[in-house]
């Protein structure tokens, strides 16, 4: 489906009637991709420290689509299986499957599984360890031919077509534009990663029985995705690297420098930028979804350094962000609640006294605000001023304009 930075997302379909197969297809996957990791490029990039992988594997039923507008489509995969996969993923060198997968494997390979922690009320399995040339007989027993030299072959290939002299990784100091990006030129960055995730939509796709009910949830994500894109693209401006799923990742670098100014504008428009997905999912996209009353955006936002590229040959390739804070800004979306945004305590120092800093709760090392749209600024704002003796008003065409005394800009958040 999707290349998401380092990790992969997969799907093992076939065969179509077979269930006990495709769990033993996607477990034999999972082993020979550890495999391959650990025991193939290890091996080719000694240079390299030692690179850990681990998978999680969920099965049912999900939604595919390629959706999009104006030639920016992407694949992308919906339901309890594709969310659950990644969030079962354990550590390096492990595999961790959901308990109906484990209960289709045959004994043999069922076998190396052990009851593990269940994650987000799931009971799973887990196996460590389990990599194809320290089970040969399991190999043998699953009629499974590894053959390394043969992957080492084409692995040190891909290594010799990108030779290091020929790549280049330079600081953006304009927007990325990320068409120009190729794995031979990359950009590094400071930049704000934001993640908003849909909270609620994978329970619409599991209850969607109906061929008109599913059509209908496609065309609800391609208007929300269309909403929310323009938002992080146009109104701040971000840059919209990928669409996974019900989630959007955006990345926001303006203005580009490395001075105390240019971090805390940088904060304060990706800050906005959040405020803003959460004011048009509120005030524009509510009123069009009426019967999706449980269906709200959480979102998380870290700063810190990146680097953007885009990987692939042949127009199948795909923008990826790479660095600690984008790894962290996932995180703290995934720790987030529907009509959050969580930030990290490196923004929340730039934030200037005021309500808006004052929105905002510590919890941990984040620090999380509920519910914090424009209009709701706007109005604390004005119950602020109006208790402080600060607030009054002034002519404004045929209008009159309320004025308090913030030092707030207006913001470009629009009902689009």
């Amino acid at each position: 489906i999707q290349h998401q930075a380092a990790r992969l997302h997969a799907l093992c379909f076939k065969p179509y009637d077979d269930e006990a197969k495709r769990a033993r297809h996607s477990v034999v996957m999972a082993i020979s991709l550890n495999t391959y990791v650990y025991s193939v490029f290890n091996e080719v990039f000694p240079e390299l420290r030692d690179f850990q992988s681990a998978v999680g594997v969920a099965a049912g039923r999900c939604l595919i689509a390629n959706i999009g507008f104006h030639g920016d489509r992407e694949r992308i995969c919906l339901g309890t299986p594709a969310n659950l996969a990644a969030k079962i993923i354990g550590p390096g060198g492990s595999i961790t499957i959901t308990q109906s997968v484990c209960d289709s494997l045959v004994p043999a390979l069922k076998a190396k599984f052990a009851e593990a922690t269940s994650v987000a009320g799931e009971k799973v399995y887990q196996a460590k360890g389990l990599r194809w040339d320290t089970q040969p007989e399991l190999a043998k027993s699953l009629e499974v031919t590894w053959k390394p030299e043969k992957w080492k072959k084409a692995t040190e290939g891909y290594r010799d077509d990108l030779p290091l002299d020929d790549m280049e990784v330079r600081w953006a100091e304009t927007k990325i534009d990320v068409e120009t990006l190729t794995e031979r030129n990359s950009r590094r960055t400071d930049a704000i990663a934001i993640y908003a995730d849909l909270d609620g939509f994978t329970r619409h796709v599991q209850e969607a029985e109906e061929n008109d009910e599913v059509v209908s949830l496609v065309r609800e994500l391609h208007m929300i995705r269309r909403e929310l894109h323009t938002v992080l693209k146009t109104d701040y401006p971000g840059v919209v690297l990928q669409h996974q799923g019900d989630r959007v990742f955006a990345i926001l670098h303006e203005p580009c420098g490395d001075d105390d100014k240019d971090h805390e504008k940088r904060c304060r428009k990706a800050l906005d930028a959040a405020i803003g997905v959460q004011s048009s999912m509120k005030h524009v996209l509510r009123s069009k979804l009426t019967d999706r009353e449980n269906l709200h955006v959480a979102v998380g936002l870290d700063v810190g350094a990146a680097i953007v590229s885009r990987l692939g040959k042949k127009g199948k390739r795909e923008v990826v962000a790479l660095g600690p804070n984008v790894n962290a800004a996932e995180a703290l979306q995934l720790a987030t609640d529907g009509q959050q945004i969580r930030i990290s305590a490196a923004i929340y120092d730039t934030l200037e006294e005021g309500v808006v800093r004052d929105e905002f709760i510590s919890d941990g090392d984040s620090y999380v605000a509920a519910d914090l749209t424009f209009p709701k600024i706007e109005d604390l704002e004005v119950r602020h001023a109006a208790k402080a003796g600060s607030l009054g008003a002034k002519p404004s065409g045929e209008r009159i304009e309320v004025v308090t005394n913030s030092t707030r800009p207006a913001q470009p958040w629009r009902k689009s």
